[in-house]
């Protein structure tokens, strides 16, 4: 059966000034203007990436939602501050976006990228076998067809990274703390992942999903 594997690569925005002041808010342009590989392509803005709206905490210090959530009996940053957005508010973007994303590169490349899938194969074929080493820009994508470049925010993709785990069964590499998967990334930590995807009654369905690596520092990314 033919199918399409494509790297969906997920990066948190790096710090602001929120950041710094330790404030609640809700940078791709960045990373399009100083990545050379980057020359040439269009940004593209979704609403479906925004943060996770925190209500009557936005722009307050963390710590304080920290202790509304404490007061309430609930943790940070699963909280849902009163007007904000609830976890399963989020969790139905992020899937909408996917489903987008899987429609959008399925249309777009389907024809000239996909391939009939050889199970039998070496895995001489296999995406990550075929990476430089570990820490490399390329890990996990080496000989892949497409690559999307996600920017989005923290709490947003705490909800993405639990959903592509524990609702859609992403593989994890062999040795991963879920404690570290589930935590919040770090300013530019970058998230890899490998879709792969089949054609079905004229639309695109994911058929299989694992993950390169989750939340590596962007320091730790060589170029």
């Amino acid at each position: 059966m033919k199918t399409l594997t494509f790297a969906l690569s997920l990066i948190r925005h790096g710090e602001t000034q929120y950041n710094k002041d330790g404030l609640l808010q809700g940078t791709a342009e960045t990373i399009m203007k100083h990545n050379r590989s980057c020359s040439g392509l269009q940004l593209v803005c979704d609403a479906l990436l925004k943060e996770k709206s925190f209500g009557i905490a936005e722009g307050r210090p963390v710590q304080d939602v920290r202790e509304m959530a404490e007061a309430a009996g609930q943790s940070f940053p699963g909280f849902t501050p009163p007007k904000g957005e609830t976890q399963e508010q989020v969790t139905q973007r992020v899937k909408e976006f996917l489903e987008k994303t899987l429609q959008q590169i399925g249309a777009e490349h389907w024809r000239d990228r996909g391939e009939e899938d050889e199970t039998s194969s070496s895995s001489s074929s296999d995406p990550l076998s075929t990476s430089l080493a570990e820490g490399r820009a390329d890990e996990g994508v080496r000989g892949v067809p497409v690559h999307a470049l996600v920017v989005t925010h923290g709490a947003y993709m705490c909800v993405a990274v639990r959903f592509l785990v524990e609702e859609l069964g992403c593989s994890l590499p062999p040795g991963t703390d879920k404690e570290h998967v589930f935590a919040l990334s770090p300013n530019t930590g970058l998230s890899r992942f490998l879709l792969t995807v089949r054609r079905a009654e004229g639309r695109f369905a994911l058929s299989a999903i694992r993950c390169v690596f989750v939340h590596r520092k962007g320091g730790d990314v060589q170029k």
